[in-house]
């Protein structure tokens, strides 16, 4: 029997659990800690979000995917208790303003052997955890890349805004979707965003570290390299899950990040939507939002200790990528082998600053300034000695 939907056009909660026992004909969903954020992420979507019914159709779709992958996770557990109790050696986690090279360190760290990384197909779909030795032709890694080609011949700036590498360590927003604790910025949620900011991320994050667990069983190694600018919001909420977890954090003059981010963030949204909610609201969303993440990772930093943390700035490491990188791995105590460095070299010279396209962006385009993001970031910006036009802002 198909789910009913309410008046605004979404089906209830009951109605979701239902359907996801009745597609896997499984029932455990591994508690029910998770239903509070599928309630607000439902109420959210329909106070905030002017979807038209097929992009709706998708915003449900996403959700009974989610719902179905904690159902089936739970099963293979029962299966293999074993590897609730597997070790996670020493995880790495790249965080920051978004646009301040998260993705580039990551992607191109993502071509070490050492490090076991987040890819975005096995994450959208956990189960069966994949194995190394299947990988090339497993079904999930062919549709994800089909995806991407089809994204970058249907909307070729997207090569200039973002990285997409099927292999490499990406945001973990399905494995926090799971406990529908995911920042969610693929959508104009923004009421959901603001519940999301002020949450206790703990639990969260311990489910979190059980998904990467069942990732690595058949597919070493166990050392993680996570790359998720929005960790920054919960950054010590991560330590009971990953106690010995340590953080690589970029550094950028916001002034070009927060811009560049209401940017790409408003490209995913549909264009209908953007019309209706305007770009100003979504670059006053994007500012409130990535201000708290960096007040809030501010004060994470002060209470756990300079030693979990090795900062880069983007300058830096577009002028010298290797020697940031050497200077990287000292810190880790990791060996960077010759291979390996032959491999980021590679890397950077396909993929270096600008290799993709410019990505176009203006401030005021997004009802922003430059000078007053700075102005609001001033302490960040002392702290961490951005380069910035200092002059324009009296620092």
């Amino acid at each position: 029997m198909p789910e009913r939907y309410l008046d605004d056009g979404y089906p209830s909660v009951d109605a979701l659990l239902a359907g996801a026992v009745r597609r896997t004909k499984l029932s455990d969903f591994s508690g029910d800690d998770f239903v509070e954020g599928l309630e607000v992420l439902l109420d959210s979507l329909a106070r905030d979000v002017p979807y038209e019914a097929a992009d709706r159709a998708k915003a449900i779709e996403l959700i009974r995917r989610r719902l179905d992958n904690r159902l089936r996770i739970e099963a293979w557990f029962k299966a293999n208790p074993e590897v609730e109790s597997a070790p996670i050696e020493a995880p790495v986690s790249i965080v920051g303003l978004p646009r301040t090279g998260t993705s580039a360190l990551g992607n191109v760290m993502s071509r070490d052997p050492q490090f076991r990384c987040l890819r975005p197909w096995e994450q959208m779909q956990p189960c069966p955890p994949p194995r190394i030795e299947e990988e090339a032709t497993d079904p999930r890694r062919i549709a994800y890349t089909a995806f991407v080609d089809r994204l970058l011949r249907e909307e070729p700036e997207q090569a200039a805004m973002h990285l997409w590498d099927p292999e490499a360590t990406m945001e973990d927003t399905e494995v926090l979707g799971l406990q529908f604790r995911a920042q969610q910025m693929t959508m104009p949620v923004f009421s959901y965003h603001a519940w999301w900011r002020g949450q206790d991320m703990r639990r969260t994050f311990t489910y979190h570290a059980r998904v990467a667990r069942l990732l690595q069983s058949s597919r070493p190694p166990n050392r993680w390299l996570f790359k998720a600018p929005h960790h920054k919001f919960h950054l010590d909420h991560m330590l009971d899950a990953y106690p010995d977890i340590r953080f690589i954090f970029t550094h950028r003059d916001p002034g070009k990040s927060v811009p560049s981010y209401a940017s790409f963030v408003s490209s995913l949204y549909p264009a209908g939507v953007v019309a209706s909610i305007g770009k100003a609201r979504i670059g006053r969303e994007v500012h409130k939002h990535l201000l708290s993440g960096m007040h809030a990772a501010m004060a994470a930093r002060a209470k756990l200790g300079p030693e979990r943390f090795f900062d880069v700035h983007h300058a830096e490491f577009v002028a010298d990528p290797m020697g940031v990188l050497e200077r990287i791995y000292a810190w880790l105590g990791l060996p960077l082998s010759d291979d390996t460095s032959a491999k980021f070299e590679r890397w950077h010279a396909e993929n270096a600053s600008g290799a993709h396209g410019a990505h176009r962006y203006a401030a005021e385009d997004y009802g922003l300034s430059a000078d007053a993001i700075r102005a609001d970031y001033a302490d960040y910006i002392r702290a961490f000695d951005i380069e910035t036009p200092k002059a324009r802002i009296g620092a």
